[in-house]
């Protein structure tokens, strides 16, 4: 876990950076720009978030390890022929249905299921994953995280998180990380075509017909002009254009040999993610229901998705979520339970499970739940009930501990972990 003291010392080393950076070279264009932060600071900056970063967008697909090293292979593939291909590039699959992919500083990279349900062929997603390294490459990732998001202190990611998977509740919407970074930064229009462009040339280095990074945008542009919701996100933070279009179409159209498009290999890596589509259909519409307040529905329709697919952690929690706001503890529990057995690196099911075991007067099952939580991704909520548990222990100096991270966050809980931090000042002396 990420002390508060060690982000401070994170916090000032960047911002002094920010203030008297530099001008340097850009590895991949060779232009002059402004350097806000050194490479060994965007590596450090990376690896930081990177794990709390997958926490805040549905965690790891781990039902699937074979798709998850098929797109690391494809991404390192494309790495080899990168400018800085020393940085330690990583790539990974979140189980989130919203068709979307990102790039952290430091070659620190996801992509959604989402998105790859949505791609045709290797080809496709290798311009999907060489345009994100091009933007951990060139440092677009580091520039845009240390401006708009590294200053906003005390910034949460669970709140969007979950409000956008229908998991939303004024208890639940506190946080992932007391000070967040958010990946799916918008970066400018000369940036994305610069993506674009050098990422071409990364994919027709590793053996890839750029003609897909044309067909790739095409579909974009469709799907935005046709107002597609569940590409809102990927819109936001890689604007199509017609513009992005004809620049990919000519300068794929200058290469005289076509490249691999893998269209049979694509649809073979894929085939699980496809056959278990039908069920993560059925969830997203439970997860509607969540946000619709409609949980009779919302456990009918998790309850058709774990039919469909019985390994699914992601299918127990909104079950349990469901059973618990229909006043059914002791069956919520068992399917939060099936939640954390199935995905115990993610820390949504551990939240709740917790804090409904707190509710339950379970506290010390309660802790054990929020310290696994608050581990994988820091979080307000987790805090302030630990708080009230150690306190509840007469544990002082730890409840102190957990109230001063709570109110160190900007959330619901701030006014109240400073109001119980005093009472502990005057009690425990």
């Amino acid at each position: 876990m990420i002390e508060q003291y060690n982000f401070r010392v994170l916090f000032t080393v960047l911002l002094l950076s920010t203030l008297i950076g530099s001008c340097t070279t850009n590895p991949v264009t060779g232009k002059r720009q402004l350097s806000l932060m050194s490479e060994s600071q965007e590596v450090q900056l990376g690896e930081t978030y990177y794990g709390r970063q997958q926490q805040s967008a549905g965690g790891k697909y781990v039902i699937d390890p074979d798709l998850n090293a098929y797109v690391s292979t494809i991404g390192r593939k494309l790495a080899k022929h990168s400018k800085r291909a020393h940085l330690p590039y990583e790539f990974v699959v979140l189980n989130d249905s919203t068709p979307n992919a990102w790039a952290l500083p430091g070659g620190k990279i996801a992509i959604n299921r989402g998105l790859l349900s949505a791609l045709k062929n290797e080809a496709e997603l290798a311009a999907v994953l060489a345009h994100e390294i091009v933007h951990a490459d060139a440092g677009h990732s580091a520039q845009a995280q240390a401006v708009g998001t590294i200053i906003q202190v005390g910034q949460t990611l669970a709140g969007a998180a979950l409000d956008s998977s229908g998991f939303g509740n004024a208890a639940l919407q506190q946080g992932v990380g007391l000070a967040g970074l958010y990946g799916q930064t918008r970066h400018s229009r000369s940036k994305e075509l610069e993506a674009d462009e050098y990422g071409i040339h990364y994919m027709v280095a590793a053996g890839y017909d750029p003609k897909a990074a044309v067909s790739l945008q095409e579909t974009f542009v469709r799907l935005s002009g046709g107002r597609q919701a569940g590409f809102a996100k990927y819109f936001q933070s890689h604007p199509p254009s017609i513009d992005r279009v004809r620049a990919n179409e000519q300068l794929a159209w200058s290469y005289s040999s076509g490249g691999f498009v893998g269209q049979a290999e694509y649809e073979l890596q894929t085939a699980k993610l496809r056959r278990r589509q039908p069920a993560y259909d059925q969830a997203d519409k439970a997860l509607v229901a969540l946000g619709n307040d409609d949980y009779k529905t919302a456990l009918a329709l998790a309850e058709a998705a774990i039919k469909l697919e019985p390994r699914e952690g992601s299918f127990y929690e909104i079950k349990g979520f469901a059973l618990e706001n229909l006043n059914r503890s002791k069956d919520a529990l068992t399917a939060y339970d099936s939640a954390v057995r199935l995905n115990n690196g993610y820390y949504s099911p551990l939240l709740k499970r917790g804090l409904l075991n707190k509710r339950l007067q379970s506290n010390t099952r309660a802790r054990d739940d929020l310290i696994a939580s608050a581990q994988l991704a820091p979080s307000q909520i987790a805090y302030f009930n630990l708080g009230e548990i150690e306190e509840g222990f007469n544990n002082c100096s730890q409840a102190k501990t957990y109230f001063d991270r709570a109110a160190a966050a900007n959330g619901e809980y701030t006014q109240a972990a400073q109001q119980r931090l005093a009472a502990l000042q005057l009690r425990c002396q």
